[in-house]
């Protein structure tokens, strides 16, 4: 039976991208489940992939001739991440990739690039016209998902909305039922400690979330739970009491996922056309050059990519 085919993006080729891509293909874990396309500039597949005899095929998606400073953001890197990304989301829209993995992307070289995204999962919508998505984190058994992304966390309660929790939920409920065959059990996390205390510690659990919860509890066919303090909602989940916890900001989801195992973490994209995953972590500039970078997380985001591209689409329960 022929493997299926993943397209594997290196990322900012300053940072650890490449590092971490070279041993992951390597790996026999993910040589056993699929057949690995590496996607970057001529200089770094060459350098890093070539000359090791990487067991993978190869596109080559820019040549440029300037300069990269190891563990520096800059527009050279930027413009070779994102001509990467586009070449493998072509890949996957035309059906001869099953699934896309990416490297961690700098969002400074994305800004010297003159990229107007925050990061890869905005990008990815625009490229593929996806209106609705969602930034869902996978450690293992356990699966969460941000409602909001990379805010600064004085703009959360402002910008948090009923529909984004209802739509994030719908997003990565989705996502798990197809995946698993079961109708998950989510919890909501409240945004306040002690979940507003009834209003003493915030307003925005009984004029956002609670509405939110209601009706997705009535136009679902979810096990919703909450809102539930988030300190209770993530010891609930991590003995598996819970399929889905809904966070509402970034650091709500990603410090306890590190915490719990942060060479497991993979980011899922869901509301694609097709399955997307990276390593739970960034561009590490500060040790790239340095082969110390440990590729776990990426090993885990191509095996999670092939378990997942058989069986999900981006429609909404």
């Amino acid at each position: 039976m022929e493997k299926p085919k993943v397209a594997i993006t290196i990322g900012d080729p300053a940072g650890i991208g490449p590092e971490i891509v070279l041993r992951a293909i390597n790996s026999l874990d993910v040589q056993r489940v699929c057949s690995p396309i590496v996607l970057g500039d001529k200089r770094i597949i060459e350098k890093y992939f070539k000359r090791m005899s990487s067991k993978a095929a190869f596109q080559i998606t820019s040549d440029y001739k300037e300069k990269i400073h190891l563990g520096k953001p800059s527009r050279i890197s930027g413009l070779i991440a994102c001509d990467a990304i586009k070449a493998a989301v072509t890949l996957c829209l035309s059906a001869n990739a099953a699934a896309m993995v990416t490297a961690p992307v700098s969002k400074e070289s994305f800004k010297f690039a003159g990229m107007p995204y925050s990061g890869h999962t905005e990008f990815l919508a625009d490229l593929t016209q996806s209106k609705r998505y969602c930034m869902m984190m996978v450690c293992g058994k356990i699966k969460s998902v941000m409602v909001t992304r990379h805010l600064p966390v004085s703009k959360i309660s402002e910008l948090l909305t009923k529909r984004d929790i209802i739509t994030t939920t719908k997003l990565a409920g989705n996502f798990i039922k197809q995946t698993s065959n079961n109708k998950p059990k989510i919890v909501i996390c409240a945004l306040n400690p002690h979940a507003g205390d009834n209003g003493i510690l915030g307003a925005d659990e009984k004029k956002t979330i609670i509405p939110a919860v209601k009706e997705l509890k009535q136009k679902t066919d979810f096990h919703i739970y909450g809102p539930m303090p988030a300190d209770s909602a993530w010891v609930k989940t991590a003995k598996e009491e819970f399929d889905l916890l809904v966070g509402m900001y970034h650091d709500q989801v990603m410090i306890p996922l590190k915490i719990i195992d942060s060479g497991k973490v993979v980011n899922v994209t869901a509301g694609l056309p097709f399955v997307r995953t990276s390593p739970g972590h960034g561009t590490a500039f500060d040790i790239a050059g340095k082969n110390k970078a440990d590729s776990s997380s990426m090993t885990e985001a191509i095996l999670f990519a092939v378990k997942a591209s058989g069986k999900y689409n981006n429609k909404l329960s």
